[in-house]
């Protein structure tokens, strides 16, 4: 029975297989999709509106994700427009299209439309038709603006800065005003930065006022951290207050680091406190360093600390590394502790390798410890690869053996076969042999294979070998179809014998198929 249950699950995936292969091949060739398209647009010519109807409609039907589809529903809707002669399902059908298709080549084609048939509409007394004419007439005056200003960012003259500013006074669109702030940072003039300040501090719409605030940071002009400083402690925008702070993280202004402090220590801050910490990473100076291992040690949010790690390690590079290691050890968050392990394990050179080994070797707290293996896992050391596998064959824990071994896999990749088959052989851990095997499955091509083989010929423990044949199934090559068939046929074992079946059913292929029907008829 469990044979028999093997070999339809095999042959229910591969006729999934084929039908998901079915369902991505190509079902739109453009010859067909064109010539189906160029006929229903001949019955429109014809002013055959019916036919041009039913036409496109199974053109859309038949073809939906191609790129006629926009080109149809255009047509469409003119075609109803000349049969139905319902003014009312003609407008919705061009609104619809301009919603659906606003890039389209058709769409000012069917705005012109649909502002026609709109005003028909609202003069036989269908006043509700009105406000949507005037909101596409609207967005259609907007584009044109932004046109207008593009091309006058280019002009850069005060007669063209007068002009925009009097538009942004003007301009009842966040979209415009917006568009107006990234204009004025084109423009050298003494006038744009206490604008820039108006906008940033009493804009209607927080993000066209973080913008400005985005823009008054890239300006070098004198005075441009005070004004990021007023707006960080005078406006009561979350938002804005955060674009404030990543803006002073581009200057290189000693005085900005205290407020910076200041804002990551204040208690309930949350999201501004973690973004002042950001803003002083980004600061290439000695004192934001410092600040960072202050705040390290004194936020009150562990989000905060956290934060703090982080940008130390990438910070100060190997200079961070003893406040890092100084978390690792004593921190009362446990949280805290790993991640001050793994931002250990991030910054480069030779000597994070050795304060992770000696964290490891002074701790007797087991997750601590899988974190610092975790974490050497990641170092460049030449002598890594020796640490991981001496405890992965010989630490009497378990979990922290495993942990090694994964670690190891993980930090030779590719080449860890060889090493992996070490562990395989001389670990004296059943776990962490197991684990072993599973992690030799991952690897991909002959080699795997072999060094599976070869387990299964020399291993005596039933579950390695059962370890070993569900490791092989993971491979889904050919070239193990024959082992699989052996074990079948030859193996002690009912359980590892039974594995062999459902590892055949895990490759799927062809030949791992016809495997499992000699099987059957065998029986």
């Amino acid at each position: 029975m469990k044979i028999r249950f093997t070999l339809v699950i095999v042959i229910m995936l591969l006729a999934g297989a084929a039908a998901m292969a079915a369902a991505f091949s190509p079902e739109e060739p453009q010859d067909r999709v064109q010539t189906a398209y160029q006929d229903a647009y001949n019955l429109i010519l014809d002013e055959k509106w019916s036919e041009a109807i039913t036409a496109f409609d199974n053109l859309l039907g038949q073809y939906p994700k191609s790129g006629w589809v926009d080109d149809a529903r255009f047509w469409r809707c003119y075609a109803n427009e000349k049969l139905d002669k319902s003014l009312k399902n003609a407008f919705d059908c061009y609104h619809d299209f301009i919603r659906s298709y606003p890039s389209s080549k058709y769409t000012d084609d069917a705005k012109a439309n649909l502002i026609r048939i709109g005003e028909q509409l609202v003069r036989s007394g269908e006043r509700e038709y009105e406000a949507i004419i005037q909101s596409v007439r609207e967005s259609d005056n907007e584009e044109i603006t932004l046109a207008a200003l593009y091309a006058m960012s280019n002009i850069g003259d005060e007669r063209a800065l007068k002009t925009i500013l009097d538009l942004y006074d003007n301009s009842s669109s966040a979209k415009i005003r917006g568009k107006i702030v990234y204009v004025l940072g084109e423009f050298d003039s003494p006038e744009v930065l206490p604008t820039l300040r108006r906008i940033a501090t009493s804009d209607a719409d927080n993000s066209v006022r973080k913008k400005a605030v985005y823009a008054l940071g890239d300006h070098d002009a004198a005075g441009t951290a005070e004004i990021l400083i007023g707006i960080l402690k005078s406006d009561n925008a979350t938002e804005v207050r955060k674009a404030a702070l990543y803006a002073l993280g581009n200057s290189d202004d000693a005085k900005i680091i205290p407020v910076l402090k200041e804002t990551a220590l204040a208690k309930g801050n949350g999201d501004l406190s973690k973004a002042a910490v950001y803003a002083l990473g980004e600061m290439d100076l000695p004192d934001a360093g410092k600040m960072l291992a202050e705040i390290l040690k004194n936020a009150s949010e562990p989000e905060v600390r956290k934060a703090a790690l982080y940008a130390i390690a990438e910070h100060d590079s190997e200079a961070a590394l003893p406040v890092l290691k100084e978390t690792a050890l004593k921190s009362p968050d446990p949280a805290l502790r790993k991640a001050a392990l793994y931002a250990i394990g991030e910054v480069e050179g030779k000597v994070s390798f050795g304060m992770l080994k000696d964290i490891f070797e002074s701790t007797d707290d087991t997750d601590l410890q899988k974190a610092a293996l975790y974490a050497i896992e990641n170092t460049d050391d030449p002598g890594v690869e020796n640490f991981l596998r001496s405890i992965a064959l010989s630490h009497p824990d378990d979990k922290l053996a495993q942990a090694a071994m994964y670690a190891l896999a993980d930090h030779l990749e590719d080449g860890g076969i060889e090493s992996l088959m070490e562990i395989l052989k001389k670990a004296k851990s059943p776990k962490v042999k197991k684990a072993a095997l599973y992690k030799i499955g991952e690897f991909d091509g002959g080699p795997v294979i072999e060094a599976l083989g070869q387990v299964l010929k020399s291993e005596t423990d039933p579950e390695l070998r059962k370890a070993a044949v569900y490791a092989l199934g993971e491979t889904e090559s050919d070239q193990a179809v024959p082992l699989l068939v052996d074990i079948i046929k030859n193996d002690q074992s009912l359980t590892v014998r039974k594995a062999a079946v459902s590892a055949l059913g895990e490759i799927g292929t062809d030949k791992a198929q016809k495997a499992l029907l000699d099987v059957l008829q065998e029986r």
